[in-house]
């Protein structure tokens, strides 16, 4: 495996905000006018045949899976984001059912009791797929989101549908008589693979891609599903691209100087994503803006003390507010065009309510990975 050898931490790199994939949109208050431009940049790929070509489907699976060996020859590492998270290298299905019984939170009710009982089991018999599915001689570690874990029934119009995540109403959808179906009909398991990480329990935002999984598709009872990309570059409007530039030159100066640090207001930037988020789940991004946001702001958890200081930082940048949050739903109604112009494409495995697509960020990109999720019509529960 020589993943390990590329995998290169920059030095100078900004502190990672918000998600290890944020919202093409969300670049505007977490980074100012160089977030902005950069996420203008991520649209303007769209519009190249290789910008386009890596975009990929995102992915509202369950649960997720992280493994992988230490060194070669060695023991199976396997588990689920808790034991991922807290470090725990369970390398046996024993430990895995031990781990999420009895050190992995602590279920109040006896349905609760037997809800965690249940998805230990599950989850413990993943083991024997994956160690006889991965290599000998692969050391680090990749995740994935599960698709099934039991095959799903065919519908009467020859189609497996399946809805990996409770919480969401995101379901995929193969054809019995696809490559894929002919896969599905004799495998038990099956995931979506994304990304490597060459340590047990690193930050998400540490992942890097990997676009072919086929050397963990050795048993036919597990598929491990690669990356699906878009095929074809996306129309932009270089003229409303334009527009956006021109808007942002006008109230750059003030869009940095109000988000810039201020003692006793560190959190400003996580206080306005908070505002996006939860504007998102009330299905009411289209209310963005600085009366809106004074409005929530009163309502809010954030202190007395801190909304003082962030109405001082509007006095001195009357238009900063304002700006940022036209400059959000200006690149999310890009962003917004671009979803709706990929989405249409069905390969061997399309879904409905989908969440949208990701890029992973290149070279050239300083502010991380992205996702292009339709938060219009698409919130989590």
């Amino acid at each position: 495996m020589r993943l390990r050898e590329f995998f290169i931490k920059e030095a100078d790199a900004p502190k990672q905000l918000g998600r290890a994939f944020n919202h093409l949109e969300d670049l505007v208050f977490f980074y100012g006018s160089a977030g902005t431009m950069e996420a203008l940049d991520h649209i303007k790929d769209f519009a190249t045949q290789q910008g386009s070509e890596s975009i990929r489907m995102k992915w509202d699976g369950n649960p997720q899976i992280y493994w992988g060996r230490e060194t070669k020859n060695g023991p199976l590492i396997l588990g689920g984001h808790n034991g991922w998270s807290k470090g725990a290298k369970t390398s046996s299905p024993e430990e895995i059912k031990d781990f999420i019984q009895n050190k992995s939170g602590n279920p109040k009710t006896p349905d609760e009791v037997k809800a965690r009982e249940k998805f230990a089991n599950e989850f413990a018999n993943l083991y024997n797929y994956f160690d006889r599915a991965t290599p000998k001689n692969f050391v680090g570690f990749v995740y994935a989101d599960g698709l099934f874990l039991q095959r799903p029934q065919l519908d009467k119009e020859g189609v497996y549908t399946f809805c990996p995540n409770p919480k969401s109403q995101t379901c995929y959808h193969v054809r019995k008589d696809s490559e894929l179906g002919k896969r599905i009909s004799n495998a038990d398991v099956m995931v979506v693979g994304h990304a490597f990480f060459p340590e047990w329990g690193m930050s998400d935002s540490s992942q890097k891609p990997i676009s072919d999984f086929s050397q963990f598709n050795g048993n036919s009872k597990l598929i491990v599903l690669g990356p699906i990309y878009n095929k074809k570059p996306a129309q932009i409007d270089t003229g409303g691209v334009e527009q956006v530039e021109k808007y942002l030159a006008q109230h750059a100066q003030q869009i940095d100087a109000f988000l810039e640090d201020t003692a006793g207001l560190g959190d400003l930037k996580n206080i306005l994503y908070t505002y996006v988020n939860q504007t998102a789940k009330a299905k009411a991004l289209d209310s963005l803006g600085a009366k809106h946001f004074n409005n929530w702001l009163t309502t809010s958890k954030v202190s007395p003390g801190k909304q003082a200081k962030i109405q001082e930082k509007t006095q001195a940048n009357p238009n900063a507010v304002e700006a940022i949050f036209s400059l959000v739903k200006m690149i999310q109604n890009m962003k917004d065009d671009v979803i709706d112009q990929i989405e249409g494409e069905q390969g061997d495995i399309w879904d409905t309510h989908g969440e949208g697509r990701v890029r992973y960020a290149d070279g050239n990109k300083k502010f991380g990975n992205v996702k292009l999720v339709p938060r219009k019509r698409w919130t989590p529960q």
